[in-house]
């Protein structure tokens, strides 16, 4: 098994229209999983970790005004935490027998993670069906953007991406005043 059952709570937050998080919020409505095939983590509903401000942004990218944030008391459960580095032999492991199987793997590219996601899906699906023992959740660090400063490793888009696969992990979603976040 790839994760730690992990009990704790994590606030995430979600960058999305204005009429999708007013129809989730009413209850009118529920989160829909993103199942494109270059997802970085795989299938799932996807938090920015402790990180409203990064959400809004991404939000204002894609909606432009309509942006909205909102945010969920996440509770981690069976969690593929990839910030331990116990989680990656497991993915090491998938990618080696795809590889062997001789079938032609997808590829990732700067903004497409299509290989990422094919061994997560992949490697969370095996666990779920053969082990039977399925993830709620799935939690990377990634390092995006631009150097904060010359030659500094830190990036200022840089953050924890949680997908969430198991919509129970949703324990309380509540609205973002997005003006006190810009």
């Amino acid at each position: 098994q790839m994760g730690v059952r992990r009990l704790e709570y994590v606030y995430g937050f979600h960058g999305c229209d204005k009429s999708v998080a007013q129809g989730v919020l009413e209850k009118k409505s529920v989160m829909l999983s993103s199942d494109n095939d270059y997802d970085w983590l795989g299938s799932g509903i996807y938090f920015w970790e402790e990180a409203p401000a990064r959400a809004y942004e991404w939000a204002q990218w894609k909606f432009k005004k309509n942006a909205a944030v909102i945010g969920a008391k996440i509770r981690l459960g069976q969690c593929l935490n990839l910030l331990d580095v116990a989680a990656y032999k497991p993915l090491r492991d998938t990618f080696e027998v795809l590889k062997a199987s001789g079938r032609k793997l997808p590829t990732n590219t700067k903004y497409y993670h299509r290989l990422d996601c094919f061994v997560i899906n992949t490697a969370t699906d095996y666990a779920a069906k053969v082990l039977g023992k399925p993830y709620d959740t799935v939690r990377c660090p990634f390092l995006e953007g631009e150097p904060v400063f010359p030659d500094s490793k830190l990036y200022d888009k840089s953050h924890i991406q949680i997908a969430v696969r198991n919509h129970a992990a949703l324990v309380e979603l509540f609205p973002v005043d997005v003006s006190e976040i810009a």
